[in-house]
C-alpha cells in the first residue's frame, strides 16, 4: 500500500446515517492533493483526458467514466507496488479492479483523439490586432 495512505477495509459494511443526520459525500475534488494515492489519482485522469482530446471536450458522463477509471488506476498501481515489495495481495481484489478499470476505458474509447488546433477566425483577428 503506498505509504501516507490508509489500507481499505473491504470488510466493513456502510453505515447508514442516524436519523436526522446527513450523509455527508465526498468527492475527489474534496480530496487533499498533497498524498501520493491522490497524486497518481489526479494524474492518470489528466493524461486518460489529454488522449481523449482534454477535459473540456468530454460529456460529465465520460468524466465520471474518467475519474473512476483513474482512481482504480491508483488502486492497481498500489496493489502491484504490494506485490513487487513481497507483501501478499489479493489475487481476486486485483482482477477485479483490473478488470472494472477496463471496462470503464473501454466505455470512453482505448484510442487517442486529436484535438482541432486550427484557429478560429476570431482568433486570426485577434492576432492581427494585438
Amino acid at each position: 500500500m503506498l505509504a501516507d495512505a490508509d489500507p481499505i477495509d473491504t470488510e466493513s459494511q456502510a453505515v447508514a446515517p442516524s436519523k436526522g443526520a446527513k450523509a455527508r459525500l465526498r468527492t475527489l475534488d474534496d480530496l487533499d492533493r498533497r498524498t501520493r494515492a491522490a497524486q497518481a489519482t489526479f494524474e492518470l485522469r489528466d493524461q486518460i483526458a489529454k488522449d481523449l482530446g482534454g477535459i473540456d471536450r468530454l460529456s460529465a458522463m465520460q468524466r465520471e467514466i474518467v475519474d473512476g477509471a483513474a482512481l482504480l488506476g491508483a488502486m492497481i498501481k498500489d496493489a502491484g507496488a504490494t506485490y513487487l515489495s513481497g507483501d501478499p495481495v489479493d489475487l481476486g481484489e486485483f482482477m477485479a479492479l483490473t478488470n472494472a478499470q477496463r471496462r470503464l476505458l473501454a466505455d470512453v474509447g482505448l484510442e487517442r483523439r486529436a484535438r482541432d488546433v486550427t484557429p478560429t477566425l476570431q482568433d486570426i483577428i485577434a492576432g492581427r490586432a494585438a
